[in-house]
């Protein structure tokens, strides 16, 4: 008879296979670790390629339940997984009543002149350990020991006080950015920083000072002393928070300068980077990041002289500068953004004699390819060689940044060449061209309209969505050379309904007939200039202003618009909606449309980066039209292009709107009329150019619902 072929031996091998079945897992356990790389010196990567592993050894040996292996070498099948940032976690189980031994190793970190990935001594035979026993288990965080010293599983690189969140920092500062704005490694003044709008937040810095954006900051440290292993060149530092802040946002950005005096270093380019403050007790790091995003520094980088030149001429004519008196600098990475005393070489534009044209070669160390950014500054001095702009409290007001129209108040771009010396186009200083010019004696009452419609069901960073019973709307200024035009003083708040509303540096819209429309009327005067560079805004007395966007220094920090006649004597903008001014609205993009400069640029290298054709309101507009999107404006491709004469050209948007084309000039002036006020049915419209002389123009279509442009060669 077999085994098990009767009803009570088929019941006793059911029982004794389920009871090999379960054996080997009630005789196992299940162990669950969490580790933290920050404290790795070294740029961990947040992915598979920095080879996190387990390594150790058994009480009975390496084989793991289910076949795995756990050694202290390459062998060990223990491969944790990211979690998010520096968090990296993996579960897997170990027999019951067997003591593991282990260490994590980060293999990333082999051969870098960091002694091997493993980490410093563990408390138990310089290891760490789980005792034997029975039962899951389920380590604490733990951080990555490279202290050179024996820590316990559990130790902290940091530690909050109370109900405070300790939030930690680490930045890679040898990029390629980085040395175009003066840092040199092994400068005995380096000071490595942080600011921000941790001041809102409370937040305290390694230094015991609040941080913000001014000189206030945080310290960081750079993590090794040996200029040969990789955390020579990573500087880290703890900010801590109040547990009551947890959820909200801070803006920031790493600094750093090579002494304690302000501007001899410089801010990381592009737009503020951000986090979230997480849980009362729930420390965190943020992963480590390049300084401006840039590629490390691989020893190619080169110097070379660049020679700037800026033309000044429009801002003459507009009498707010004068030849004998105020000064012209070029400022950006490269000096820090600023012009010290000792340091004018590297920034100061000397005048071409009889001109308006300021130029100088300036040394400029970086990697060929690079895009370097920069803006021109005029410092504007008295008789007597002293600010001519002050507050109400004698303090000077700096106003002498450009907000260039060409690039939407961004920063200017060029591409560096890497060769001896390379010599970058002549601009107008904040892109003003005589094209841009509005008359003396010229007024011109200019409409905004504003819809807020959708500012009543969204919330943002700011945490409120707008409330027309309570709230203000108005049209806020930013270009402060245009405000000097229009009689402004830099430092003074300018309330056109003083004591109704919550106005600053802008003026009033109002909604007469409740549609959530709101409209106002400008009067913009002569000596100025037709681009207007503005965002929106609402606020009260109480809950103080909201603007729209999201700032930064790059195009479309704020809206930019052009009155295209300068002779009228009434223009109105189109149509503007308000947006959010952080990234939870998933409807627009947070940056802000401008409009193309109608006079230019023309000449190849003038822009580093595509600038919109149009002015589209649900998002930037793209820089070459290929067809109406919604009704949009657009204009195709001028054909024949080049032309000795005739041309046409297609017209398409909203049948119902009426569009004027225009022909300009390098200088702005329109040399032609292709249509006036017309109806577009999408026909193509034909113009001669045959009396207008060899060179570049721009075709430009005008409409309600946009600006559209195309450029065209005349030939001879």
């Amino acid at each position: 008879m077999r085994p098990f072929s009767t009803p009570l031996g088929r019941w006793l091998g059911l029982a004794v296979l389920a009871a090999a079945i379960a054996s080997p897992a009630s005789a196992q356990r299940n162990v669950t670790l969490r580790m933290n790389s920050a404290t790795m010196p070294d740029t961990v990567k947040a992915d598979a390629s920095a080879n996190v592993q387990v390594r150790g050894q058994l009480g009975s040996g390496t084989a793991l339940p289910g076949g795995g292996t756990i050694d202290w070498n390459d062998n060990t099948t223990l491969r944790p997984t990211n979690a998010g940032g520096d968090y990296w976690t993996i579960d897997f189980q170990i027999p019951d009543n067997d003591e593991l031994k282990f260490k994590f190793y980060i293999g990333q970190s082999e051969g870098e002149n960091l002694p091997g990935g493993w980490e410093d001594n563990g408390p138990v035979d310089g290891n760490y350990s789980i005792p034997a026993g029975t039962g899951d288990v389920t380590l604490d965080l733990h951080y990555f020991n490279k202290t050179g010293a024996t820590q316990s599983y559990d130790w902290r690189p940091f530690a909050a006080a109370g109900d405070s969140v300790a939030v930690w920092f680490r930045v890679y500062m040898d990029t390629e950015n980085a040395l175009t704005k003066g840092y040199t490694p092994d400068d005995g003044n380096l000071v490595v920083s942080l600011r921000g709008n941790f001041g809102e937040r409370n937040a305290v810095g390694s230094e015991g000072n609040m941080v913000d954006w001014g000189g206030t900051d945080a310290r960081l440290t750079r993590e090794s002393a040996d200029a040969a292993r990789p955390g020579y060149a990573l500087f880290s530092g703890l900010v801590k928070f109040p547990g009551s802040e947890a959820g909200n946002t801070v803006n920031y950005k790493f600094y750093f300068n090579d002494s304690d005096v302000e501007g001899d270093g410089g801010y990381e380019d592009g737009n503020n980077r951000s986090f979230t403050i997480p849980a009362a007790s729930s420390d965190t790091t943020l992963h480590w990041v390049f300084f401006s995003n840039s590629p490390a520094n691989e020893g190619t980088a080169v110097t070379s002289n660049v020679v700037f030149q800026v033309d000044v001429s429009p801002l003459t004519s507009l009498g707010i500068f004068a030849t004998a008196e105020d000064v012209v600098q070029v400022r950006g990475g490269f000096n820090g953004w600023d012009c010290p005393a000792d340091a004018q070489d590297d920034c100061l534009l000397q005048q071409a004699p009889g001109t308006a044209d300021y130029l100088r070669e300036i040394p400029i160390t970086s990697v060929a390819g690079s895009d370097l950014d920069y803006k021109f500054y005029v410092n504007f001095l008295d008789a007597n060689g002293d600010p001519q702009f002050e507050d109400a409290t004698g303090t000077a007001i700096d106003v002498g940044w450009e907000e260039p129209l060409d690039f939407g108040g961004g920063n200017r771009q060029f591409a560096f060449s890497g060769g001896a010396e390379q010599t970058l186009d002549k601009q107008f200083f904040n892109a003003v061209r005589p094209g841009n010019l509005i008359p003396a004696g010229q007024t011109i009452a200019l409409t905004f309209t504003a819809n807020m419609n959708d500012a009543l069901s969204f919330t943002d960073a700011q945490g409120r969505a707008f409330d027309p019973a309570k709230d203000t709307v108005t049209v806020q200024f930013e270009d402060v050379v245009w405000l000097l035009t229009q009689g402004y003083v830099p430092g003074d708040d300018q309330i056109t309904d003083s004591g109704d509303g919550y106005v600053i540096n802008g003026f009033k819209l109002t909604d007469p007939d409740g549609d959530g429309i709101y409209t106002g009327t400008l009067t913009v005067n002569g000596n100025s200039y037709n681009g207007i560079g503005y965002k929106l805004a609402f606020g009260n007395d109480t809950d103080g202003l909201r603007i729209e966007g999201a700032g930064g220094f790059d195009a479309g920090r704020r809206r930019y618009r052009y009155i295209t006649d300068v002779n009228a004597s009434a223009f109105s903008f189109g149509q503007d909606t308000f947006r959010p001014s952080g990234p939870s609205d998933a409807v627009r993009l947070i940056n802000m449309p401008w409009e193309i400069n109608p006079t230019g640029p023309f000449q190849p290298g003038d822009i580093a980066y595509s600038v919109p054709n149009g002015y589209n309101d649900q998002g930037n507009a793209v820089s070459t039209p290929t067809g109406p999107a919604g009704g949009e404006l657009a204009l195709g491709n001028v054909y024949p292009n080049p032309t000795t004469g005739q041309a046409r050209v297609l017209v398409s948007g909203r049948a119902d709107a009426r569009v004027t084309v225009r022909v300009y000039d390098v200088t702005g002036r329109v040399v032609a009329t292709v249509a006036e006020d017309a109806a577009i049915d999408g026909r193509p419209l034909e113009f001669n150019v045959s009396g207008l002389a060899a060179g570049l123009y721009l075709v430009r279509a005008d409409s309600e619902s946009g600006v559209a442009t195309q450029r065209l060669t005349v030939v001879r």
